[in-house]
This record gives structure tokens, sequence and C-alpha cells, in this order.
């Protein structure tokens, strides 16, 4: 079962594309989405579905036609993530600036992480076997690697429920 998505981002994005080309064709069709999708432009309210996902892919082959590969391919990818085939976090760190450097410190800050759970672990080794080799921490990181499967947060206790994009 194919699951369906739209809403306010992918509207925002779409509506942004207008000013990426001047071919009244293109235009139209990009005009056609928008009333899909919003009550500002004659549509019920973020449409979704195969229509929305059919017009997205409509204004793909038209900007192919016209030899807007970029704009082609930005409609290819609405229509992808439209069709439940790519995540919002993916399409918005393609066309949003500021949802990248989230993206790009958020990994920064998992990485400097990682590095210092590795020192301090390695401080541990060092500390409990002042011969400890680089085989010996070889083999200690590849036994935390094949542990992870083990890890997790507990049943918890409270009831907090995330929305779905804090889930992910």
């Amino acid at each position: 079962m194919t699951t369906f998505r739209s809403g306010f981002t992918l509207w925002q994005m779409v509506s942004g594309t207008r000013e990426l080309t001047e071919h009244p064709s293109v235009l139209d069709r990009i005009d056609a989405v928008l009333r899909l999708m919003g009550p500002a432009f004659g549509g019920t309210g973020y449409g979704k579905g195969r229509p929305l996902v059919n017009a997205l892919e409509d204004v793909a082959q038209e900007s192919l036609l016209v030899g807007d590969f970029a704009l082609a391919q930005r409609f290819q990818r609405f229509a992808a993530y439209a069709g439940g085939e790519l995540f919002l976090e993916i399409l918005e760190n393609y066309y949003d600036e500021n949802a990248r450097h989230r993206s790009e410190e958020g990994m920064r800050r998992l990485v400097a992480m990682g590095a210092d759970r590795a020192v301090a672990v390695l401080d541990a080794l060092s500390e409990d076997n002042p011969e400890a080799t680089v085989a010996n921490a070889r083999d200690l990181f590849r036994g935390i690697a094949l542990s992870v499967d083990h890890l997790g947060l507990g049943t918890g206790e409270g009831g907090i429920r995330l929305p779905t994009r804090e889930r992910r």
C-alpha cells in the first residue's frame, strides 16, 4: 500500500519554483499543482494522493520538454516525496538551506560525540591494561559494534508521545 504525503512544506517548495521558470506551459502545470494543494489557489487544502503525484510528474515531464532538466529533477523528487518514496528531511536537504545546515550541524555533533566516546573507551582500556595494543583496541571496538543490537532505551516511564517527525 502506497503512503501518499503532502503538506505545507511541499506546498512552499512547489510555490517557490514559479520563479525558477518563464515557460508558460511549465507555469500552467505548476499552478495546477498549487490549485490541487492549497485553498489559496482554489483547492481544498494540501491535496494528496495519486492526483498530486501525477500533477507533480506532469510538471517534471513538461520541464524536460522545454529543456529545464534541473526543474524536472526537482519535480521528480517532489513526486517521489508525495508518493511516499522519499522522506521530507531528504527533500528539505536538497532545497532548504536552513534544513541542510541543521542536518549538517547534527551530523557534526554526532561525529564529535562518537569521537569523544571513543577516546573515553580508549582511556578506560589503557587504564585497565597499560600494555594494550592497537589489536586490543580494534577487538574492543569490534565487540562494541557487534553488541549495538542489544542496546536500547528501555521501556520508558511516562507516556510522552513525540510527533512523527521527531520519532524519525
